[in-house]
């Protein structure tokens, strides 16, 4: 049995809860609260919070299940989440698949119309697991409403409990509210002084100069390209604006290892090293993908399959060791199970990230999936697998949610799904951001906006584009560079702009003995430069953390040699 680490209640903002007995401590069940559509209902004590819970069992249509009638809104999105328990799988399954959806009537024409919040995969029995997601209901005259849960075969019995029904409340303040988060939670304070003992020039100033950002700004890139010279312009937009790197398609094994045996290590690491030499730092991406093996790896299954996968694993990861921070492991493990199948191991996944922890203990290993954010499909999915695995004492190190964006793109939606994804405690990356369906003078903006949502949301790490040059990305729609010389457009101006003057610090006071000079700056890497009437005269790198950082320069003997005598660092 597992239990998710945050034991409160399921709101995420507070509003105002919709259902009725949500978390089912009465256990006088009826048609005015919970009740089983085509089962049987009963209150249990096998609860996952507080002392009772629902059990429905006998259900004769695998639409039964458990309902409430619900007062919801036209137009209006909302949130629901609840916890699980399988007691039993189907008849030849070892796995199963609940739905939670909304089935809201059309008061003029009495049509139903069935929203999905979500879908969780892979639920295993007699274990607690998150159910539920986010809908917005579209039809706006609505005469009733039901909610209901129900695994996907009716020869399956389940419990419920702990659960909340609240709608999503709009994204107001942005992006004024967004900026003093960034404000609060992407800055340090640094303070510059002179030592007392000093002996101080006139005509002194302190320039700081941020290197590098804490926060990881990053792309992914056509590796063969990064290696070839005549491709200076798509290098050069590249270096001058991100700190991390992940390789698009040469670290795939389909890409890797098309015939078995014969493995191309060498496209990806001249990559690598090339990205390294300057200081990028880069994801693996990725060991396996469900969706795409060789095509020799099709037709293996059972153990002949988990040795090579076991080749694998010690081929790539190893390779690679001290290269990657980061790995993407079972990549879209929630949308394809062919590994499983083959397997015949439910568990595979896990199995994956505690061998792969095992060639390499230092690199971080993310579960990285999509139709997250973008979608509402798999958002409490991939918070469900996250818990599950830590609790089962898997070595995942974060979360990857790809967001390969459409129009029309609904930021409360989105900054909805990361808070219900970040319950899951571990660190997010935005590892897959495209932004297609825009029109060129709507796109600037638009990046705009979704940057500025993920990099204020405390839960999230990092933001990987998925490619910026039309003629070296999967998806050009989405690029911020065309033609041959990498050309920038408004949209790649405007993302330079964002992370190489608003979201950078570059300040330059003047100071004297006595005066301390305080700085308000993002985190990261600096340069600290000493002037004494606009030449340099002393240099020093610091870093400024989430404690704060105190500068103090001494100034020894003579009017032109300060230097830093004491960096304190947080």
């Amino acid at each position: 049995m597992w239990v998710t680490c945050l034991l409160l209640l399921p709101s995420v903002w507070g509003g105002t809860e919709l259902l009725k007995n949500a978390d089912f401590e009465n256990s006088h069940f009826s048609s005015s609260d919970w009740f089983a559509l085509s089962g049987t209902i009963a209150a249990t004590t096998d609860a996952y919070h507080g002392h009772t819970a629902a059990k429905v069992t006998k259900r004769y249509h695998d639409y039964g299940g458990l309902e409430q009638y619900v007062t919801v809104k036209g137009g209006h999105r909302y949130y629901f989440r609840a916890h699980v328990k399988l007691l039993n799988y189907a008849p030849g399954k070892d796995k199963q698949t609940v739905i939670v959806g909304l089935a809201a009537k059309e008061r003029s024409s009495g049509k139903t119309n069935y929203l999905t919040f979500g879908a969780t995969p892979y639920i295993q029995t007699n274990q607690w697991h998150i159910i539920g997601g986010d809908a917005k209901i579209t039809n706006v005259d609505i005469s009733e409403a039901r909610l209901y849960i129900r695994p996907d075969d009716q020869s399956v019995d389940f419990i419920v409990d702990y659960a909340s029904l609240q709608e999503v409340p709009p994204l107001s303040g942005f992006p004024a509210d967004a900026n003093k988060r960034i404000d609060t939670i992407r800055k340090g304070d640094l303070t510059i002084r002179l030592d007392d003992h000093s002996v101080e020039p006139s005509g002194l100033s302190v320039e700081v100069q941020e290197t590098s950002g804490l926060f990881a700004f990053g792309s992914a890139v056509n590796a063969g390209a990064f290696v070839t010279p005549s491709f200076k312009g798509y290098q050069d937009y590249f270096f001058q604006n991100f700190n991390w790197a992940v390789i698009e398609n040469d670290l795939k094994w389909a890409s890797m290892e098309k015939q078995r045996g014969h493995i191309d290590y060498n496209t990806a690491m001249k990559a690598i090293d090339a990205l390294r030499k300057h200081g990028v730092k880069v994801r693996g991406h990725n060991i396996f993908w469900e969706s795409s093996s060789p095509a020799w790896v099709d037709h293996l299954s059972g153990q002949a399959l988990r040795q090579a996968m076991e080749k694998r694993l010690t081929d790539v990861v190893g390779h690679y060791k001290g290269k990657l921070l980061h790995w993407d492991v079972d990549n879209e493990a929630l949308s394809g199970d062919t590994l499983v199948r083959h397997s015949g191991d439910r568990n595979i996944t896990m199995w994956m990230f505690r061998e792969a922890h095992k060639i390499d203990p230092n690199v971080q290993l993310f579960l990285n999936d999509h139709e997250i954010v973008n979608y509402n499909k798999h958002t409490v999915a991939l918070e469900d697998q996250a818990v599950y695995f830590k609790e089962a004492g898997v070595p995942v190190g974060g979360i990857g949610i790809q967001s390969h964006l459409h129009h029309p793109i609904d930021l409360a939606a989105i900054k909805a799904r990361l808070d219900e994804v970040a319950r899951a405690g571990l660190p997010i990356w935005i590892t897959e951001l495209t932004v297609e369906g825009v029109s060129e003078k709507d796109k600037p903006q638009t990046f705009d906006d979704l940057l500025r949502l993920y990099f204020s949301h405390p839960a999230v790490q990092g933001v990987m584009l998925w490619g910026f040059w039309s003629q070296r990305m999967s998806r050009p729609e989405s690029a911020l560079c065309t033609g041959s010389g990498c050309t920038v457009n408004d949209s790649g101006r405007r993302v330079s702009h964002l992370l190489q003057t608003e979201w950078r610090t570059h300040e330059t006071h003047n100071i004297r003995k006595g005066q301390t000079v305080r700085i308000r700056g993002f985190k990261g890497n600096y340069e600290l430069r000493v002037k004494h009437n606009g030449h340099v005269i002393h240099e020093e790198s610091f870093y400024l953390g989430y404690k704060g950082t105190d500068l103090k320069v001494s100034l020894t003997g003579s009017n032109s040699s300060p230097h830093v005598s004491q960096i304190l660092v947080g």
